[in-house]
């Protein structure tokens, strides 16, 4: 029976607080910060999903207590490598939520989102509304990923609209 880490982890462990592993490190924080800022300011291009960005500093459209679920609210995680996005009720429709979109994104432009079914609670409703989008692939990943949603999301919405 062991009850202390092996020696190689514990080796390793101390590398982690060196110099140069740090420097590394911060490297990727920044490119981090950089992707997600890359994937928030598409998103902001476009007029449908900017009802909101839940940062702290805007909120949600509300009317006597009641929020307006038409547009989508947008999450930017912190400490996180991912957005999170509610597409709201007018940009899903039966049969083309949030599972069908990541689908459609994925075999026309060769952009992988997360359906929210993967990540909600499966007894709601919310699961087919919503989309996480990762930003851990890379700067230049994140800018080509979100020109191709750009031009993806008309021809999506063009979709939802004719089916509702």
């Amino acid at each position: 029976m062991f009850i202390n880490a092996p020696t190689i982890s514990q080796t390793a462990a101390l590398q982690c607080w060196e110099d140069d592993t740090i420097a590394e490190l911060e490297t990727h924080v920044t490119k981090y910060a950089t992707s997600r800022t890359v994937i928030l300011d598409a998103l902001r291009q476009i007029p449908e999903l900017t009802c909101s960005f839940l940062t702290g500093e805007d909120k949600p459209t509300e009317t006597d207590g009641v929020v307006d679920e038409s547009k989508a609210n947008i999450a930017p995680a912190d400490g996180g490598f991912y957005v999170y996005i509610d597409l709201g009720t007018l940009n899903v429709s039966e049969g083309y939520g949030s599972v069908a979109m990541c689908r459609a994104l994925l075999e026309d432009e060769g952009v992988a989102f997360t359906p929210g079914v993967d990540f909600e609670d499966p007894t709601g409703v919310l699961g087919d509304r919503r989309v996480r989008i990762s930003y851990a692939g890379g700067i230049d990943t994140a800018t080509e990923a979100m020109e191709r949603f750009t031009a993806f999301w008309p021809k999506w919405l063009a979709k939802v609209r004719a089916n509702q």
